[in-house]
């Protein structure tokens, strides 16, 4: 009974997580058009660029959103697949569409959308159960990936990368590249830091005690708040956390199969 309810509970928070993340994207797209940016490039795709549809487009994806979340927690379960599959689909209509606008971020959402959206036409338990294993897995895999690919970087070892980070123009903060720029010490170390961070979570996840994968979790957070403070990647801080409880679900599974 504990471990549904913590099921449950680890379900939960994945779905409030992607739909806020849902949300927030949906209503940072919706003033892209405004400022006269391109979603298409070039103009002459199959999907030309019309300012006024894609508006509507995520103006019904943030009505979707507000919707599901509604239907969700006042118990509404089968009206509430119904207007989160119209999500999934509308996202996915948008995500496939735009050349442009899509990160990391993106792509865990779109994952996530469908992910609830298939395990619905599975047993609940076991749907909620395969939802959280999968985007656990996927994140687990993505932070690996990272983390090795700094590590074999030669400019990330150097650790004299970060000021030409700060330096680009989307996401640059001229003052903390040239701080880091004349501070090659603190640069390298916040280099490193990076590193062993991202890497810190699928190596305590091999480690028994759940303690420590916590502290890795709550550390890549704080990386991702950081980020989203100082460069603006705000998407990756309401994205990403949605997969933790997947993680250390993973993580019980994995200790208990080994100590069986």
């Amino acid at each position: 009974m504990e471990n549904l309810n913590w099921l449950s509970l680890g379900y939960t928070f994945s779905l409030s997580i992607v739909l806020l993340s849902t949300l927030i994207s949906s209503l940072e797209l919706s003033f892209v058009p405004t400022h006269y940016f391109n979603f298409i490039y070039p103009k002459i795709d199959k999907v030309h660029n019309n300012k006024r549809k894609w508006i509507l487009i995520h103006v019904i994806q943030i009505a979707c959103t507000l919707l599901s979340a509604i239907l969700f927690f006042t118990g509404k379960i089968i009206a509430f697949k119904v207007l989160f599959l119209s999500l999934t689909l509308i996202t996915l209509f948008s995500y496939i569409n735009r050349t442009s606008s899509k990160d990391g971020a993106d792509q865990l959402r779109m994952i996530t959308l469908l992910t609830f959206s298939l395990c619905f036409l599975l047993d609940n338990s076991i749907g909620k159960l395969v939802t959280l294993v999968f985007l656990g897995l996927q994140v687990l895999l993505g932070y690996t990936t990272s983390g090795i690919a700094k590590l074999t970087s030669p400019y990330w070892r150097k650790g004299n990368v970060l000021h030409l980070i700060f330096g680009t123009y989307s996401y640059g903060v001229p003052k903390i590249s040239n701080t880091l720029k004349k501070r090659p010490k603190l640069e390298r170390l916040l280099s490193h830091s990076a590193i062993f961070i991202m890497l810190a979570v699928p190596i305590s996840f091999f480690i028994p005690n759940p303690i420590v994968l916590y502290i890795a979790l709550f550390s890549i957070f704080s990386f991702h708040f950081a980020t989203a403070i100082i460069m603006g990647l705000n998407d990756f801080l309401f994205t990403f956390p949605l997969a933790y409880p997947g993680i250390i679900l993973l993580h019980e599974i994995f200790h208990n199969y080994i100590n069986l």
